[in-house]
């Protein structure tokens, strides 16, 4: 229901936008008097067809904001009230009155008639009553209208902010999830190398350590980077991993280089190249390889990890675990229906092949 917090906001409508409404019809009018005016045989000048049409258009001008007031604080919507209907019929009955009398003073002035003045504003009034009664409420529905747009325009710009909100809190958490992950999985390949008494590759870990948490500050709250960044990311990841297994461990990266500048979701293949470390590579006792890969077409840019393990137990589960399922939500909600994330086992060889398919952006 409209308040008066509505009509105050439909108030500050700019009062030359007012004026220039309603000069429109003021200008048509003239033009309309001078027109048949001459066809009569009694021509009359312009600036005197515009003073003695002008009033009545100006003086809605004048009316309107008041209207506007009365409109949000008298609502004519259901359920109606009576008490409105009266507030709404007295003023429409004054408006006229009122554009009777600033009438019949300019048209004494522009046209004297030797009638006396209460009877032309009689004669105003009665003859322009059913017009200024349909403009009254005309500008009362008006009214209504503009602030339903208005309104309707207010919400579907909250609604954007709440939705971006939402969006970024979203990704915000499972990036939360990711790092934390990540971190541990790291500290526990060094620990193990401690144990193992290797302190010259675990010093080499922890400087690897120290530089994938750098970069992982230095991204702060973007949720896009560069491919070229990416790899870099995930190549010192397993370069930890590396020192830890040695030449169990095979890393291959074909990324072209006219890709390297392509945006991508910041993390987005650390927790696929997690999974085939844990999942499948590093299961059995002999040596495996990591392989990630780039390629894209006009509009889409597609990006693959594959490994030569076990592969998935269930082939038709599309990778169905927690980290997967996350990255798919984190995909959709950053690219809507473009994004696809497809986990699968090697179709000719053994292992798993993640592919990402993501809308081909390129950094500025």
């Amino acid at each position: 229901m409209p308040t008066s917090t509505d009509a105050a906001g439909a108030a500050r409508v700019a009062p030359w936008k007012i004026l220039a409404l309603w000069t429109v019809p003021a200008i048509l009018s003239a033009t309309e008097t001078v027109i048949f005016s001459g066809r009569s045989g009694h021509p009359i000048a312009v600036w005197r067809a515009f003073v003695g049409e002008a009033p009545q258009w100006y003086g809605w001008a004048i009316l309107t904001p008041p209207i506007v007031t009365l409109a949000a604080r008298y609502p004519l919507l259901r359920p109606v009230r009576a008490a409105a209907i009266g507030v709404h019929a007295v003023a429409s009955i004054l408006a006229g009155l009122a554009l009777a009398v600033a009438d019949a003073l300019v048209n004494a002035w522009v046209r004297p008639s030797p009638a006396p003045f209460a009877s032309d504003v009689r004669d105003w009034f009665i003859g322009g009553l059913p017009a200024t009664t349909f403009v009254y409420f005309a500008i009362v529905v008006a009214t209504y209208a503009w602030r339903n747009t208005a309104e309707l325009r207010r919400r579907e710009r909250e609604a954007l902010v709440l939705e971006t909100q939402l969006r970024e809190a979203q990704l915000d958490a499972l990036r939360m999830q990711l790092q934390p992950h990540f971190l541990f999985n790291s500290l526990n390949a060094i620990m193990a190398l401690v144990r193992d008494h290797d302190t010259g590759r675990a010093i080499h870990a922890l400087s690897l350590l120290s530089d994938v948490l750098r970069a992982t500050v230095n991204a702060g709250d973007a949720h896009e980077t560069t491919l070229a960044a990416e790899v870099d990311f995930v190549t010192r990841y397993l370069r930890i991993e590396q020192v830890r297994f040695n030449e169990r461990l095979q890393v291959r990266i074909d990324v072209a280089d006219d890709l390297r500048d392509a945006k991508v979701p910041v993390f987005i293949l650390q927790p696929f190249v997690e999974n085939s470390l844990k999942h499948g590579v590093l299961q059995g006792r002999g040596a495996n390889e990591i392989a990630i890969s780039s390629h894209a077409d006009a509009t889409m840019l597609t990006l693959e990890v594959r490994d030569d393990g076990r592969g998935l137990s269930h082939a038709g589960t599309n990778g169905a675990g927690v980290g997967i399922s996350n990255a798919r939500r984190r995909l959709e909600r950053m690219y809507g229906p473009e994004a696809a994330l497809d986990v699968a086992n090697a179709a000719s060889a053994p292992g798993v092949v993640v592919r990402i398919r993501i809308p081909l952006n390129r950094s500025a």
